[in-house]
């Protein structure tokens, strides 16, 4: 009887489990063609963009070392998405560049420590259509206001 039971629940069990859930399209963003929330002062056609395809702007232009290579470093951020909504911050935090996500990295090679810039960073050198990130939206754009306070 005990039997029975056990394998009456694992087919109810199993029923109940769709593990064919599909990925959300891959759809990757194009800043040039999306509207930014006013608050967040971003002008794409005033920003410079890197080879990978990266927006920036620097607020401010440090005086200290040059960052030339993606390696560990100490900052300040924000995260936003493309309506404001903050989605991420730190102060003081320690980065490890060759680790993040390839926009990161890609927008923040030549800043100076004590510096500040603005990065636009599309989905697809960000997550792509990963939706294992709650507050990340599949396919979204990010945007972030970075110091670079050390360069280890």
């Amino acid at each position: 009887m005990r039997r029975s039971i056990l394998a009456i629940c694992s087919l109810l069990l199993a029923g109940c489990l769709n593990l064919d859930v599909p990925a959300p399209e891959n759809n990757p963003s194009d800043p040039t063609t999306e509207a930014f929330a006013t608050g967040l002062n971003i002008d794409i056609a005033s920003m410079q963009k890197t080879a990978s395809g990266v927006y920036y702007k620097d607020v401010t232009v440090g005086t200290g070392n040059v960052l030339t290579t993606k390696r560990p470093v100490i900052i300040d951020y924000n995260a936003y998405l493309r309506n404001g909504a903050r989605i991420d911050f730190g102060t003081s935090a320690p980065i490890d560049l060759t680790t993040a996500i390839t926009g990161f990295g890609d927008g923040m090679l030549g800043m100076k420590e004590g510096g500040e810039r603005w990065l636009v960073i599309p989905s697809g050198l960000a997550y792509g259509n990963s939706n294992n990130i709650p507050e990340i939206p599949p396919n979204s754009t990010l945007v972030f206001d970075i110091k670079l306070d050390q360069i280890p």
